[in-house]
Formats: C-alpha cells, structure tokens, sequence
C-alpha cells in the first residue's frame, strides 16, 4: 500500500541524483555543462519557493502575490546585482529596464510556484493511482518527466535539461503528455486536478486497447 507522499524534498533530489551518463546537460557540449550549475541553483530556488508557500493560505493568488513582491522588494543581492547590471553602457546607466524585468521576474516566481504546486499534487494523485502496467510516464510542460513503476520508489522524477529555457513559461495551466516508451497515450492541457484524472483515465484505456491488439495479434501469429 503506497502511504508515503511524494515531495518537494524527493523530487528535488531526484533531480539532483540523475546520472551522469544520462543528464542530458553533458550531451551538448562545454558551454551546457558550465551552465549545469547555475541551472540547477535555479530549479533549487524554485523549489524551495514551492515548498514555502505550498500552504492553504497561499492558495490565494492576491496573498501569494504580495508575499512574493515583499521577498524580492526586500532582496539585498538582487537590488544589488540590478545596480551592478543597470551601470554597463548598452543600459544607458538606468534602472527603468531592470525595475520592469523585476516586476516580470515576481510574475514568473508566483507562476513557478503554482506550476510545482499543482505538479506535486498530481504526482501524489497518479503515486497512488493503480497504473496498470510498469513504465507510465507524465510529462509536465516538456519539462518534468516522471516516470511511474511498480516497486519502490514507485516515482522517479527527471528534469528535461534541453528544454529548460520553458520554465520562464510555466503557469498554473500546462500542457501533459502521458506516454509509455514504446506509445504516446494522450496529451492535454491541465487547468485543475479533475482535467489530470481524465486525462489519466483516457491513457489507461487507450493502453488497454493497445495492449489488447497486441495479444490479438500474436494469437494470430501462432495460428
């Protein structure tokens, strides 16, 4: 019986722990790789962000909002880093474009956090939903892939490093792909918890019908 919930916690260090053959940060060449460390500082931030406002009470896009224009208002080393930035000549020695991308930047964390919300709350909705059969994977906004399997750790999260550039994208609504490794079962966009149950539900029966083809076919071929 799967008790145990999926969290900020295990999926960051999921992310943490892919293997090295496998990242894909170390497939396309140096400038990637050096880039790997800072990439990964900023899904850390993110998902620290996540973790910290993931209660009822942030739920509430207007708090949310302002606790976040408060966290980067009040933020020393950024304030600093957009003075050091705002004095190269191409900016004019002025602020006005850097204080317009932090109004940005606090949209983009707000939406952040209501993408890894949301994410974590269908992880734990599909961790403790029957699968069928090993292998499932949902992909969140090309950007996560989790993979679903039958024994422990039932959850394997990877981050897709080609497609990075997408998280200045995420919103509270995404696109999912669910997929096995040989078929794609169903894609869709998810606005609430009910849209990923749907979804889901639509995958297992197509792979049911998949699957049941497949045993046709190879009854026939030993006719």
């Amino acid at each position: 019986m799967k008790t145990e919930e999926y969290t900020f916690d295990i999926l960051l260090n999921d992310i943490q722990l892919e293997p090295t053959e496998e990242n894909e940060m170390n497939k396309t060449g140096d400038i990637a790789g050096r880039e790997y460390s800072s990439k990964l500082i900023v899904i850390q931030m993110l998902i620290g962000l996540a973790e910290l406002y993931k209660t009822e009470d942030y739920k509430d896009s207007e708090k949310l909002n302002n606790a976040i224009e408060i966290k980067v208002n009040n933020d020393e080393l950024l304030s600093g880093y957009m003075f050091f930035i705002s004095q190269i000549p191409q900016f004019n020695y002025l602020w006005s474009y850097m204080r317009k991308c932090k109004k940005d930047y606090k949209e983009f964390l707000v939406n952040s956090i209501h993408f890894l919300n949301n994410v974590l709350v269908d992880i734990n909705m599909l961790y403790k939903k029957p699968l069928v059969t090993r292998d499932i994977h949902v992909i969140f906004h090309e950007i996560l892939d989790v993979k679903f399997i039958d024994e422990k750790p039932f959850v394997k999260t990877c981050l897709l490093w080609e497609n990075f550039y997408r998280i200045a994208t995420v919103k509270s609504e995404y696109n999912i792909s669910i997929k096995t490794k040989e078929s794609l079962l169903k894609t869709g966009c998810r606005k609430d918890p009910s849209d990923m149950k749907i979804l889901i539900d639509s995958a297992l029966k197509t792979l049911k019908n998949i699957t049941s083809k497949k045993k046709i076919e190879q009854k026939n071929e030993t006719i």
